[in-house]
């Protein structure tokens, strides 16, 4: 038995509008002061409890005690010339790369975009 050509576009429509209201869900759960969010597939969108500042601020406290040691730990380390000179060489190297991924989700999100609105399964927005 073979499926219309309109039956598998209708289908295809359907199938398009129900991932698009999957998107849309958010559960949100809140107990004892804690606002939990998540997404149609259980991912954790966010959180929030009523002392929220508190916990930020024990966090901030928290970062800026292990940072001497932190410090201290890598000392010898960072002294090496040879650390240095890697280390410099890395964090040049990780920047240019990061920005050549940006790049390329860039051009890869215009082209998806670009794709889609050509096969017509919406109207290309106004902008």
């Amino acid at each position: 038995m073979s499926v219309k050509h309109n039956d598998s576009d209708a289908l295809g429509l359907k199938v398009q509008r129900a991932q698009h209201a999957l998107e849309q869900i958010r559960g949100v759960g809140v107990v004892n002061g804690i606002s939990v969010i998540v997404d149609a597939e259980d991912r954790l969108l966010s959180v929030a409890v009523s002392e929220e500042a508190t916990i930020m601020a024990a966090y901030r406290a928290a970062v800026e005690d292990k940072r001497p040691k932190v410090d201290e730990a890598l000392r010898e380390l960072r002294n090496d010339t040879t650390y240095e000179a890697i280390s410099t060489y890395t964090n040049a190297n990780s920047a240019r790369l990061e920005a050549e991924r940006v790049e390329n989700q860039r051009k890869l999100d215009e082209e998806f975009d670009d794709d889609y609105y050509e096969r017509g399964s919406i109207k290309a927005p106004d902008w």
